[in-house]
Formats: structure tokens, sequence, C-alpha cells
């Protein structure tokens, strides 16, 4: 019965909890090189635009709508390009609005699109794209701007811009970026993604939190491995494509059921297999990171290994640090009870996290 209130009062706490998901902030721009002129678009959704302009919301409901974010599109958009500075050779280039406009992505969520202008000068040897004003608060400090490079006779290239990286420097004069400097973006990127992926920690730590030998417990990631492996790559080379919400409300899912499962029950013998049906879940959960990328065809099957690997080593990583303090707790008299509060807790997030992404709610300030 103790269980079974305690269970009680974690789901009852998650309709008042202000749950967030790995939702990692993300903004999408694109440099496009011409002969004479270069174009860069910005587009930023409506959760971080209501992080830098608050006023837009002007009926105070919390959320954006079109004709809000229409109204306000000029005004924002004169206001990013003091913030966004494009430099070639050392000099500033002076930037020219063009219209901006409202889109709706795949998924429903709102963006507002900026696109500004610039005329290069002659023979340019090197550009330079530095949002180091924009990256700064009040974004939070996860958020990455996804930076995609075109410019004519290269394969399109991709770089990830950041408060602590906010600048990237294209040369022109020399060749495309190696396949091996892609490789190592993306490993870090795939390490990334893991370490600030709230609801993929929480499923690694519902997994362990039992405490096993090292043999179970190399079986259960490997199966993970393999599994979150196999859909990644199907996802991100289109074979089977699944809507994003569904995805991640099925992340969820898998949360709160081993959740419940460290709490009900004993034998964890088969929870490798339940860790490889989860582990396809969580791999099409990766591949919808990648699919915002629009990854280059060139190198495609080696920038999306090298994800994965980023993957598993943030993965292998956390384990690593956990698993010595589990292992620990295993040998104490409340290891029982210490696995029924720190499985509840993970309830609690998994149940916010499913209930936010199966009716598509999200927390904002009162």
């Amino acid at each position: 019965m103790k269980v079974l209130r305690i269970v009680i009062v974690v789901v009852a706490l998650c309709w008042t909890w202000p749950v967030e998901a790995h939702q990692v902030n993300t903004s999408y721009s694109t440099l496009t090189l011409g002969d004479s002129t270069t174009e860069f678009v910005l587009a930023i959704d409506e959760g971080d635009l209501l992080l830098l302009f608050a006023d837009l919301d002007s009926n105070d409901d919390g959320v954006l709508w079109v004709d809000e974010v229409l109204a306000g599109a000029t005004g924002s958009q004169s206001w990013m390009a003091e913030r966004i500075v494009l430099r070639v050779d050392d000099i500033d280039l002076p930037l020219e609005a063009r219209h901006p406009r409202v889109e709706n992505d795949a998924d429903g969520n709102l963006f507002l699109k900026v696109a500004y202008s610039a005329t290069l000068p002659e023979d340019p040897m090197r550009i330079q794209v530095d949002l180091t004003t924009l990256l700064q608060p009040p974004l939070l400090s996860v958020h990455r701007n996804l930076l995609k490079l075109s410019v004519p006779g290269r394969p399109d290239g991709l770089a990830v811009l950041s408060a602590e990286q906010p600048v990237h420097e294209l040369r022109l004069r020399e060749g495309p970026v190696s396949l091996w400097s892609q490789v190592g973006r993306f490993i870090w990127l795939g390490m990334e993604h893991i370490w600030i992926g709230y609801d993929h920690i929480m499923f690694l730590l519902a997994l362990i939190v039992i405490g096993q030998r090292l043999a179970p417990l190399v079986k259960i990631v490997t199966a993970f491995t393999v599994a979150h492996s196999l859909t990644l790559i199907l996802a991100t080379l289109e074979w089977v494509v699944l809507p994003s919400r569904l995805v991640e409300a099925g992340i969820a899912l898998s949360i709160v059921y081993v959740a419940l499962e460290n709490i009900w029950l004993r034998d964890t013998r088969h929870r490798w297999i339940l860790t490889f049906c989860f582990g396809f879940v969580h791999g099409f959960g990766f591949a919808n990171v990648l699919s915002d990328l629009n990854l280059p065809s060139e190198g495609l099957i080696a920038t999306l290994l090298a994800f994965n690997i980023g993957v598993e080593i943030g993965q292998v990583s956390i384990v690593t640090i956990l698993f010595p303090v589990i292992l620990w707790m295993s040998r104490r008299s409340f290891h029982q009870r210490a696995v029924q509060v720190v499985s509840g807790l993970i309830l609690l997030f998994g149940v916010g996290w499913l209930v936010e992404r199966l009716f598509d709610l999200s927390y904002m300030p009162l």
C-alpha cells in the first residue's frame, strides 16, 4: 500500500509540476554565397521568440499566434540584424533586410524566418558568421544554432553555433571542410545531445538504478545500442518515418514503464529485451535531431555513424559516472527504498512529459 500511495502522489504532482523535455532550443540558419552577394536566413521558433520578445504576446496568454508574430516581425528582424554579423576578410558587411515570413514546420511549430542580403567584395578569401551577441541571455545556455553553408561548387556544409562557440569561419580559397572534420563535429553533437537530453538520461537512470552486476548492465546497454542504431539509420535514410510527436510520446512512455517496473517488479532478467524494444523508439528520437540538420548527401553514412558514436560515448560516460554510486547503494539496507524514491521521481517527469507530448502542451511561467 505504501508503494501505491507513492505512485498516486507522484502522478498527482505531474499536473502541477513545470515539466519540459529535452527540447534543445534550436534555431536554424542558412548562409548562401553567390557571385557578388550573399544571403543569410535565420528561422527561430515561438519559444525562443517569447524569450527574446515578450511584448509580442499582445494578449498575454503565454502563446504566440501568427498575427502576433507578423505584427512584430519587422521590429524583431531589425533587432536581430544588429546582433547578426557577416564578416568578410575582417570587414563587417552591411545587411539589407528582406521581407520576414512566418511559417510552420511539419509538426506545427511556428517559426519566424528573417532574411538579409549583403554585397560581397571582389575575390573574398574568408567569410565569418558571428552570432556572439544573439546567442546570449535571454536565450538559454543550451540553445544551438544549426548553420547550413551553401557555396557554389561545394557540397553543403554544416556548423553548430552556441554561446560558447558563436563564430564560424568559412575559407573560400581552400577546399571544403574535410570529412574527418565533419565526423568530429558530429561525434561531439551526438555526445552533446545525450548530455542535455534529460529524458534519455532519465531512461538510462531508470534502467540501472535497481543495481546489477556489470555483466547484465553490459547486456542492457548493448541491447539499447543495437536497437537505436538500427532505427537511427532507417529513419535518417527515410526508409521508415514516424511523426516526431508520436516518437517523443513513445520515449516518455518508455520512461514511465521502466520506472513503474522498478517499483513493482523484482525479477529484471528480461530487462535487456525490454530495453531492446524501447531502444527502437529512442533511435527515432535521435533521427529527428539529425533530420533537422539537412545532412549533406556526401559523407552521409560517415556523418550518421559519427553521430551514433557520439551518442554511445555520451551514454557510456553517464553510465560510468552513475554506476559506482548505484552499486554502492545496492549494498546498503536502504537500497529498496532508495530505488522506489528515485523511480518515483523519474515516473513524475515521465508522466509529465507523456502528457505534454500527447496533448501538445508546454509549460509557460504565469
